[in-house]
C-alpha cells in the first residue's frame, strides 16, 4: 500500500505539488491544504444537539453559555495542531476559511439558530494584527458565516491590551493577566445573541474576559464556537 502511494506520490509531486498539512503528501487539483485521508482521519469532536459540551465542561460555570461547540480535538502530535500552527504563524487566511466551512457544515446537525445572532471573532490588539496582517478567528468565523448564514461582525469587541503568548502560562496568571482585555459597545450587544468565535480553547481565560465584557452591556445570551478545543485526554 505505501509504495502505491509513494508511486502516487510522484506522480501528483511532478503534476500538482502542493503538500497535505498532516502527511506531506502532494495533493491532487481538487485538494486544498489536506488529503482526502487525512481529512476523513480529523479528530472531530462528537457533538450533539443539546447539553454539556467538552467546552461547557472546561469553562466549568465560568461563563453562561447558550450553546457552546469546538469541531477539532487539539493535542500534541495531532494533525489539528499542524492545521493551527499554518492557521496562525503561515499566512493560513485560505485554510482558516475552509477550516470554518468545514465546521459550518457540521454545525448544521445541531446548531440552533436565532433571528438575531451575529458571529463575534475574539479580536487581536491593533499591534499583533498589524503583526500577523490578518485575525484567525475572523477568518474562521467568515468560513462558518458562509455556510450558516449568519453575519460577522468585527467591532462589537475590541481588545485593549497587548500580550506576549501566554500559551505557557498557569490557567491562574493567564487569567490575571487577561481579563480586563477586553471592551465592547453596548449599541453593539444590547440584547443580542452573540456567537463568539475563536481559534482553539485551551484554559478558557480568553472566552471568560470576553463574556464577561459583553455581560457588561446586557448581551441577551452568549454562544461560543472554536475550532478547536485542547487537552490531551481527548485523544
Amino acid at each position: 500500500m505505501k509504495l502505491l502511494k509513494d508511486a502516487w506520490n510522484g506522480v501528483k509531486g511532478f503534476v500538482f505539488p502542493n503538500q497535505c498539512i498532516g502527511c506531506g503528501y502532494s495533493l491532487f487539483q481538487y485538494e486544498h491544504h489536506i488529503c482526502r485521508l487525512c481529512e476523513s482521519s480529523l479528530p472531530v469532536v462528537n457533538n450533539l444537539a443539546g447539553g454539556a459540551t467538552l467546552l461547557h465542561d472546561r469553562l466549568g460555570g465560568r461563563v453562561e453559555l447558550s450553546q457552546a461547540y469546538s469541531y477539532l480535538k487539539f493535542f500534541q502530535g495531532s494533525i489539528t495542531q499542524k492545521i493551527l500552527y499554518r492557521i496562525k504563524y503561515q499566512g493560513g487566511q485560505s485554510l482558516a476559511r475552509e477550516m470554518g466551512e468545514k465546521f459550518g457544515e457540521d454545525l448544521l446537525r445541531y446548531f440552533i439558530k436565532e433571528n438575531n445572532m451575529v458571529l463575534v471573532p475574539v479580536p487581536l490588539h491593533p499591534m499583533k494584527l498589524q503583526m500577523r496582517g490578518y485575525n484567525q478567528s475572523e477568518e474562521i468565523a467568515n468560513g462558518i458565516s458562509k455556510t450558516l448564514n449568519i453575519p460577522v461582525e468585527t467591532d462589537v469587541l475590541e481588545r485593549v491590551q497587548f500580550h506576549v503568548s501566554q500559551t505557557q502560562k498557569r490557567k491562574d496568571a493567564r487569567w490575571e493577566e487577561i481579563k480586563n482585555d477586553f471592551s465592547s459597545k453596548l449599541e453593539k450587544v444590547c440584547n443580542r445573541d452573540i456567537i463568539l468565535v475563536d481559534d482553539v480553547c485551551t484554559s478558557g481565560a480568553t472566552i471568560e474576559a470576553c463574556a464577561n465584557s459583553l455581560k457588561l452591556n446586557q448581551v441577551k445570551s452568549i454562544n461560543l464556537l472554536t475550532l478547536a478545543i485542547a487537552g490531551e485526554k481527548y485523544q
